[in-house]
């Protein structure tokens, strides 16, 4: 039997029996153990980020296994009676294309929302998170293992109860992420979820001498005469908003800690070389340069707080509607002021009725056919299952399972792992390790509304931990982070408009509208201004980066 691995369990402690108590065996060799005592099933068990395949040779059998939650990528495909699989689908499916262009659907991602488990190749499918794939005689089977939708609230929950249960698996989860073999570093921000996972992977590193907090915050932003965001100031930007400086609260942040604050080292050149690398960063040009910064300081391990909008500081719309359901009338009125009956009725509206009816918001609409302008008329409608999985929840309940299914999450973990690989970095998610968002789906949505915050978990969690700056910080919104891209994307598509004409000819861009694209480009070059610059320079961009990924994806290059 053959076991391969890709991944890490954090649970191994748990069956020191089956292991052998006296004996530190590897990931692989436990989990052919445990697969030999128990058969498949014995990964419910487990916890951990993985992607591993048990082979039987004799039988001519096979396992493929994902993680709960779906941070690490697993695909797979059938040729024949041979079973194909990887933890990089885009590189499979370019090995499988035989000269054919990546798939629509697939491309139009950037524009429209799409069905994310698609796949360059319509060979290649990605093994669902939760699942495992059984293989026998050219015949495979795929099985559900973690079930969410099973899990129930605990209405025997207190507020302090669930507080102190949900600090400690906070801790535990990142303790159980840190590893002695790598040097560890992470995301810093003013936002909740990037400051509570890097506080506490700071004080599990404390052996670790220096440890690097990342910023997507530049580290160099000069005025520029337009009104923008200065560096060390504030005042209001480009856009008119009165805004603050987020650098300030990083920096108060990693002073308070020990952590070295890395901001952002990316210029316009940068900027545009990174848009012809979307074969390798799929979009996350920013991300990407991160990633350089911590290869330059040693570091290989990088905590991140991804995953907590969507359940451990969520907050969610349609607790409003727990609360009318579940006749918690004495607090939905004291969040919902009767005295205040304009404010009464735009709730009500904006969280119950429109969600339950199916119905965006203006802005919300307004930005589905800004994002989908440049495409043809036949492929810009958004996919509906994904749209009413991340817009439309009559529960809160719905909501967390809607992020699971959605597959936004996976995908960022996705495009993340084959991006750090490149890099020879290791990402870590503590909140989204199964138990934080199993003891989520637990909690009674009243519990939520002991205090008037804002995605009060981590406020409350985070008293003590983190500085009241950023703990009461209620704009996850940073000006000079926004600014600064804005201005990326502008000159970037100013450089990139010469080459339109030539994306005509590219044969797996035919979903692309060239006629009203190249009409708002010349009209832009004759000196028509609009408010809908920024939206045609998006456009230019993401068209740029489809370019080149197809250009790629035919080639070699990709692999």
């Amino acid at each position: 039997m053959t076991v391969l691995l890709s991944g890490f369990i954090y649970s191994r402690h748990e069956f020191s029996k089956i292991a052998g108590a006296a004996e530190r065996v590897s990931d692989p060799e436990l989990i052919g153990r445990l697969f030999l005592e128990e058969g498949p099933v014995f990964v419910s068990r487990l916890n951990g980020d993985f992607a591993f395949a048990i082979i039987d040779q004799k039988n001519r059998e096979a396992w493929l296994f994902r993680d709960h939650v779906g941070i690490r990528p697993f695909a797979f495909a059938l040729a024949g009676e041979t079973l194909l699989f990887s933890t990089d689908f885009v590189l499979l499916s370019s090995s499988l294309c035989e000269g054919e262009g990546a798939d629509t659907a697939y491309l139009t991602g950037q524009f429209r929302y799409i069905d994310y488990r698609t796949t360059p190749c319509r060979k290649v499918k990605k093994l669902l998170p939760g699942h495992y794939l059984h293989f026998r005689d050219g015949i495979h089977r795929v099985i559900r293992f973690w079930e969410p939708r099973k899990i129930r609230q605990d209405k025997s929950l207190t507020h302090d109860r669930m507080l102190s249960e949900l600090k400690t698996l906070l801790r535990d989860a990142v303790r159980i992420r840190c590893d002695g073999r790598f040097t560890g570093g992470a995301h810093v921000s003013s936002g909740l979820d990037s400051s509570v996972v890097a506080v506490l992977a700071r004080q599990e590193c404390a052996g670790q001498d220096d440890f690097c907090g990342f910023s997507w915050s530049p580290e160099s932003y000069p005025a520029d005469g337009s009104g923008s965001l200065l560096a060390g100031g504030t005042e209001s930007n480009s856009y008119g908003r009165l805004a603050y400086d987020e650098r300030q609260l990083v920096e108060r942040l990693c002073a308070q800690h020990g952590i070295l604050p890395r901001f952002l080292k990316l210029d316009t050149e940068g900027f545009r070389e990174a848009v012809s690398r979307f074969y390798i960063n799929h979009g996350f040009f920013w991300e990407e340069a991160v990633l350089r910064q911590a290869a330059a300081e040693g570091v290989n391990l990088l905590f991140s707080g991804w995953g907590g909008d969507e359940f451990v500081s969520t907050a969610a719309p349609s607790i409003e509607a727990d609360l009318l359901c579940e006749c918690r009338l004495r607090l939905f009125f004291r969040r919902n002021e009767l005295r205040r009956p304009a404010r009464f009725l735009k709730n009500v509206v904006r969280y119950i009725v429109m969600p339950a009816l199916c119905i965006h918001e203006r802005g919300t609409a307004k930005s589905f056919r800004d994002d989908a302008r440049y495409l043809r008329t036949e492929w810009q409608k958004s996919d509906r299952r994904a749209v009413r999985q991340f817009y439309f929840h009559t529960s809160r309940r719905g909501h967390h399972l809607g992020m699971l299914e959605f597959y936004h999450l996976q995908d960022r973990c996705e495009n993340w792992f084959t991006m750090g690989y490149r890099h020879g970095v290791e990402y870590r998610y503590p909140l989204l390790d199964r138990r934080i968002i199993e003891f989520m789906m637990k909690i009674p949505s009243e519990l939520l509304c002991a205090t008037d915050y804002f995605r009060p978990l981590l406020r409350e969690a985070g008293e003590g931990l983190l500085p009241d700056e950023v703990r009461l910080n209620m704009s996850k919104v940073d000006p000079v982070y926004q600014d600064q891209m804005t201005g990326f994307f502008r000159d970037a598509a100013v450089a990139f408009m010469a080459e339109a004409e030539g994306w005509r000819g590219n044969p797996d861009l035919g979903f692309i509208d060239f006629d009203r694209l190249l009409t708002d480009i010349e009209m832009y070059q004759g000196g028509v201004r609009t408010e809908d610059d920024e939206r045609l320079f998006r456009g230019v961009v993401w068209i740029k980066a489809m370019d080149s990924f197809t250009k790629a994806y035919r080639s070699e290059q990709i692999r």
